[in-house]
């Protein structure tokens, strides 16, 4: 998943291409997170913190096919999606 281009469900989400996903504690919350830095359009990187509930790598694996976004090869796919995206939200409304 590393090097996966990717556009979270959530729209509160940057779109970037995956650079690096660990698991973390958040000893203040008391909870796993998974921690996933992500590289923007632009080059600049952001990290994202999901609250977790427990420590399977396969759990995380199954989150982020399943339910966090959808995944791309390269950045061309992703603006390809994203176009498209935006042109059907246009003729919803």
């Amino acid at each position: 998943m590393v090097d996966k281009w990717i556009v979270f469900n959530n729209t509160d989400l940057p779109t970037g291409k995956i650079k690096e996903i660990t698991i973390v504690w958040a000893n203040y919350l008391k909870t796993y997170q998974l921690q996933i830095r992500v590289q923007l359009f632009n080059k600049s990187s952001t990290v994202i913190r999901i609250d977790l509930e427990n420590n399977s790598e396969d759990y995380y694996i199954q989150l982020l096919r399943g339910s966090l976004g959808v995944f791309f090869d390269n950045e061309t796919e992703v603006r390809d999606y994203l176009s498209t995206k935006i042109n059907n939200d246009d003729l919803l409304t």
